[in-house]
C-alpha cells in the first residue's frame, strides 16, 4: 500500500505542474511528465514541433497521439518516444495531442500487483491558414512615357482569390492612368509625366483575408529641355466617357524656337498640327536630337501634354498655352519645365484661361522664355505685361507683334 500511496502523491505533483504557462528554456529534470498549457500554433501543410518535460530515465517511452481531431483532417505524428513530436495536418482547427508515459518505477510491472501505472497530459494545437503575402517588384528609374512591366506575387496557405493595382499617388498633372490590366499579377504601366508614381498592389483570398504593398517608378527626364502642361482639374482626362466629374476641354502646348519666323503656328513652332508622332520638324543641326517632338496631344480632358528637346541649340523657346476648345468653362493651367536633369527648374500657373466658340477667340497665354545655359541647364524667364500674364486671343497671337526676345 505504500508503493501505491507514493504513485498517487507523484500524479498529484504531476498534475499541479501542468499548471505552469511554458517550458523553461535552461536544461532540467522535472520530476514526471510535464505538458506546457501554452498553446502550440502552426499552419496546415507545415510541420510544427510539440515538446513536453520528460525525465532522462523516461525517455523513449512516450506515446504520443492525436486525442482531438478536425472532421475531416488527416493528423500526424512523428516520435521517437522521446520529449519532443513532429505534428502535422492538413486541415485548420483545434487539436489536442496526448502523451502518456509509465510511472517512475513502475517500467517493470503494477504497483502491489495491480496494472502499471501511467500518467498523461495534453498538448493544445492550433492549425489557422496564414492570410495572403503580397510582394511587389523593386523601385525602377525609366524615362516619362517609357513603359515598364511590373510583376506582384501573392503567397497564402488559402487560394487567392483576385489581385489588383491602383494608383497610389502620382506628381501633380498626372492623369493617374491606370496599369494595364489592373486585375493581374503581371501588368504594364506607363508614367504619363516626370516624377514619382506610387502603385500599389493587393491581394485577396478565398477567406476576405487581403494584403498590400507599394512601389515606385521614378519618372526622370532625360531631354535638356522637357516642357509639361496640366490643366483644372488634372487627373480627371475621360476618353469617350464626358461626364460631371469630367469635361472635353482640349488646352493646347506650344513651343516657338526663338530663331527665323517669330509667329506662332508656324513650323518654328512645335504644336499639335505639326509635331506629333509621325510629323517631324528640322530645327537646328541635321543630327537631329535638337529638333521638337509633342509626344501627347490630349484632346479629351486635362493633360498632361508634353513637348521636349534632346539637345537644345537654339538660343532661347518660347513657350505659350492655348485654350483650343472649350468643353468645360475656365481652366487653370499649369507648366512644368525641366532642363537636363529631374528637379524642375520652373513651375508656372496656374493661370486661369478661357475658351471660345471659335478657337481663333481662345485665351493664348505667352508663358515664359526658356534660355539654355552652358553646361546643359537653363534660366526661365516668365513673360508678363503691366505686372500681369501675357494673356491675348490666338488671333491677335498669331498676327500681332508679340513680347520681345530676352
Amino acid at each position: 500500500m505504500i508503493r501505491r500511496a507514493a504513485a498517487l502523491a507523484l500524479l498529484a505533483s504531476t498534475t499541479a505542474c501542468g499548471a505552469r504557462t511554458a517550458l523553461s528554456d535552461q536544461p532540467y529534470e522535472p520530476a514526471s511528465l510535464y505538458c506546457t498549457d501554452a498553446l502550440f500554433a502552426g499552419r496546415p501543410d507545415r510541420d510544427l514541433t510539440l515538446v513536453v518535460g520528460l525525465p532522462r530515465a523516461l525517455r523513449g517511452l512516450a506515446r504520443w497521439s492525436v486525442a482531438t481531431s478536425v472532421d475531416g483532417a488527416t493528423p500526424s505524428l512523428q516520435t521517437d518516444g522521446g520529449e519532443r513530436a513532429v505534428f502535422h495536418s492538413d486541415r485548420e482547427g483545434s487539436y489536442l495531442v496526448r502523451v502518456t508515459v509509465p510511472a517512475t518505477g513502475a517500467r517493470d510491472g503494477g504497483v502491489d500487483g495491480g496494472p502499471a501505472a501511467e500518467f498523461s497530459c495534453t498538448l493544445a494545437v492550433e492549425i489557422r491558414a496564414a492570410g495572403p503575402v503580397a510582394s511587389c517588384p523593386a523601385e525602377l528609374t525609366v524615362a516619362p512615357l517609357q513603359t515598364v512591366t511590373l510583376t506582384g506575387r501573392a503567397a497564402g496557405d488559402r487560394a487567392i482569390r483576385s489581385v489588383g493595382w491602383t494608383v497610389d499617388a502620382a506628381p501633380a498633372g498626372s492623369a493617374r492612368r491606370t496599369p494595364e490590366p489592373d486585375d493581374a499579377a503581371a501588368t504594364r504601366f506607363t508614367p504619363d509625366i516626370a516624377g514619382d508614381h506610387r502603385l500599389r498592389f493587393r491581394v485577396v483570398d478565398d477567406n476576405g483575408a487581403s494584403d498590400e504593398c507599394v512601389t515606385v517608378v521614378h519618372a526622370v527626364p532625360r531631354e535638356g529641355l522637357r516642357v509639361e502642361l496640366s490643366w483644372d482639374p488634372p487627373g480627371r482626362s475621360c476618353p469617350g466617357n464626358v461626364g460631371a466629374a469630367c469635361d472635353d476641354s482640349d488646352v493646347d502646348l506650344h513651343l516657338l524656337q526663338g530663331a527665323g519666323d517669330p509667329n506662332w503656328r508656324t513650323d518654328n513652332d512645335c504644336y499639335f498640327a505639326n509635331c506629333t508622332s509621325g510629323r517631324t520638324l528640322r530645327w537646328g543641326t541635321a543630327a537631329g536630337d535638337d529638333d521638337p517632338h509633342l509626344d501627347i496631344d490630349d484632346v479629351t480632358g486635362h493633360g498632361p501634354e508634353n513637348i521636349n528637346v534632346l539637345r537644345p541649340t537654339a538660343r532661347y523657346y518660347r513657350v505659350g498655352v492655348h485654350y483650343y476648345r472649350n468643353g468645360g468653362g475656365p481652366q487653370a493651367a499649369t507648366l512644368t519645365i525641366y532642363c537636363n536633369g529631374p528637379t524642375p527648374v520652373a513651375r508656372l500657373g496656374p493661370i486661369t484661361l478661357t475658351g471660345r466658340e471659335s478657337p481663333d477667340g481662345g485665351d493664348f497665354w505667352i508663358a515664359a522664355d526658356v534660355l539654355p545655359l552652358a553646361g546643359g541647364g537653363c534660366r526661365v524667364a516668365p513673360i508678363a505685361r503691366a505686372g500681369r500674364p501675357w494673356i491675348v486671343p490666338q488671333s491677335e497671337a498669331v498676327t500681332a507683334a508679340g513680347p520681345p526676345p530676352p
